[in-house]
């Protein structure tokens, strides 16, 4: 077997070809599946489809614009699968796939010559391929690059016919057009192949969905999604890559799923060039190392918003604020397994009614803290977040021992209060079990908000917890969130690798006031929650107001 798209899959599982784990598992998963008596192999198939891209379609802009479009290794390997294997019944293997890499790849020459390819080779009566996206004008530039490529080509000419919104092939009554959710109804398709494009931008699996619905009838249905990384990970997108690592590391099971992810692995550095080719596999041709090395140079140059756009879009990584304050890097390099005693001070940052509340305590020792929390959210709240979205992060947080989900609907102050204090309020009066953060710990002062915690603070009050109130105002925020940086980039700071904690710090951009004063904020993130962060800031605020002298004065600004 010398066939390219071979070749690629067994260089890249015997090293010599540098790749990252996902990739690395799609094409052992492939190897194996050759093997594989319950699938048949059509290699002139795969060819003939391979073959139509080469000959048949031409690249429309850039510097490829005129050149025939011959599939780069990479790509002949996602059509070698897609359109290779068969089921013993003849139906195709893979009617479902998730591709995702970074931007400037081909990707979306690459899907509209699938769209085109539909259209003519797949002989389904009628068929109806659509480009998909929740914007009108994101679904369309994918087609009006499969519009170009008909135009461009007297052969495709011949049975295509473009027009301003659709392509037709007359012969079968087929057609290639594109939808979004902010456009014509989803409802009443029928189709045979659709490409979700950018799927990371879709703020509900809606139009996902509703294609995926009505495509039942279809003999040989194709659903594509293909995308890079976002800035949100409370969107389906972030569920379905959770999903598609599952079936390549082979903890979930369903043969009739492609999978490829082209990222950067666990621990690699955003800053070594050598690991960015994981991340771009056109990296020499359809984007050059010296485009990368400027858009590294300015990420380094101006830092926060370019950093994350670069490692989102550049190297396909995930990064959930739109600008990077603390980087995960950084943060997890201050993972420390150390057991806490002594002299302590907490943070509380309480919900409104029925959102995550979280308590952070600090624990000083010399001229570094170690750092531990614990957090609550109403039931209906979790299972709110998992309807919505299967793959939501709450789902990893379940099994954590400092994380509560409390019966019913609004915050449970009674758990937090036994937590803290040891006090519960009983039909039998009040009890108080011994087991509990005030007998485990020396804590000095437990910062909080006032506005969503009057009885609480009361309860707590007079069960003898030591509560500060600590205004959430810049010139309160400020000092904490500087120190808290600061504690990070020295190294002086010590977390158990609480992943509550590193969630929200990955939601956290930074407001800053005309003084320079900084503090917490989650962006335009809907669903990015930032309630642990903002705990850990006054509990080092509050620290940090407890080291020093205070005055009158003094008070009254931490207060604010």
């Amino acid at each position: 077997m010398s066939h390219p798209a071979h070749v690629y899959a067994v260089d890249i599982s015997k090293g010599r070809l540098p790749a990252c784990e996902m990739v690395k598992l799609a094409c052992s998963r492939y190897l194996e599946d050759r093997k594989n008596p319950d699938y048949v192999f059509k290699q002139s198939q795969a060819e003939a489809y391979i073959k139509f891209f080469s000959t048949c379609l031409t690249h429309t802009v850039g510097s490829y614009s005129g050149k025939p479009f011959d599939p780069l290794p990479w790509q002949q390997f996602i059509l070698w699968n897609l359109y290779g294997f068969y089921l013993k019944d003849g139906s195709r293997r893979f009617n479902t796939a998730y591709i995702s890499m970074s931007r400037k790849q081909g990707k979306t020459t690459l899907m509209a010559g699938i769209a085109l390819a539909a259209l003519l080779f797949d002989e389904e009566p009628a068929a109806e391929v659509y480009s998909a996206a929740t914007k009108r004008d994101q679904a369309r530039i994918l087609f009006e690059e499969a519009r170009r490529m008909v135009l461009a080509n007297g052969t495709l000419s011949k049975h295509l016919v473009p027009s301003r919104h659709e392509i037709t092939a007359p012969k079968l009554h087929g057609k290639l057009t594109y939808l979004s959710s902010d456009g014509r109804t989803l409802d009443g398709t029928n189709p045979h192949t659709v490409i979700i494009n950018e799927y990371h931008a879709h703020p509900t699996d809606e139009v996902s969905n509703v294609l995926r619905s009505g495509m039942q009838a279809r003999k040989n249905p194709m659903h594509l999604t293909i995308t890079t990384a976002g800035l949100n990970k409370g969107v389906p997108c972030y569920a379905l890559q959770a999903t598609a690592k599952e079936l390549l590391k082979g903890i979930k099971n369903d043969p009739n799923y492609f999978a490829i992810i082209y990222e950067l692995d666990e621990g690699d550095s955003w800053n070594n060039p050598k690991n960015w080719v994981k991340a771009n596999p056109s990296l020499g041709h359809t984007i050059t190392s010296e485009s990368l090395q400027k858009q590294y140079q300015q990420a380094l140059n101006m830092g926060s918003s370019y950093e994350t756009e670069f490692k989102t879009k550049h190297l396909n990584t995930w990064t959930t604020a739109a600008a990077t304050w603390i980087n995960d890097e950084e943060w997890q390099k201050c993972l420390y397994q150390k057991e806490v005693y002594g002299d302590c001070f907490g943070g509380l940052d309480l919900a409104s009614v029925s959102d995550l509340t979280a308590l952070v305590l600090v624990f000083p020792d010399g001229e570094s803290i170690d750092v531990r929390g614990y957090y609550w959210i109403p039931r209906a709240t979790y299972e709110a977040a998992l309807e919505s979205n299967p793959g939501h992060i709450y789902r990893e947080f379940e099994q954590l021992e400092n994380f509560f989900i409390t019966d019913g609907n609004v915050t449970d102050y009674s758990s937090i209060r036994k937590l803290i204090t040891g006090t519960t309020i009983t039909a039998a009066g009040v009890q108080v079990n011994e087991n509990h953060l005030l007998n485990d710990y020396a804590v000095k002062a437990i910062a909080y908000d006032r506005y969503n915690s009057t009885q609480i603070a009361i309860d707590l009050t007079e069960d003898g917890a030591p509560l500060a109130p600590y205004g959430q105002g810049f010139v309160s925020m400020s000092p904490g969130c500087k120190q808290l940086e600061a504690y990070v980039r020295s190294g002086r700071l010590r977390h158990n690798g609480d992943p509550v904690l590193r969630w929200a710090l990955a939601n956290v951009e930074l407001k800053t006031d005309p003084a320079g004063n900084i503090k917490p904020d989650k962006g335009k993130s809907k669903s990015g929650k930032i309630d642990p962060i903002a705990a850990l800031v006054m509990a080092i605020g509050e620290k940090l107001r407890q080291g020093d002298e205070i005055t009158d004065d003094m008070l009254k600004i931490y207060s604010l």
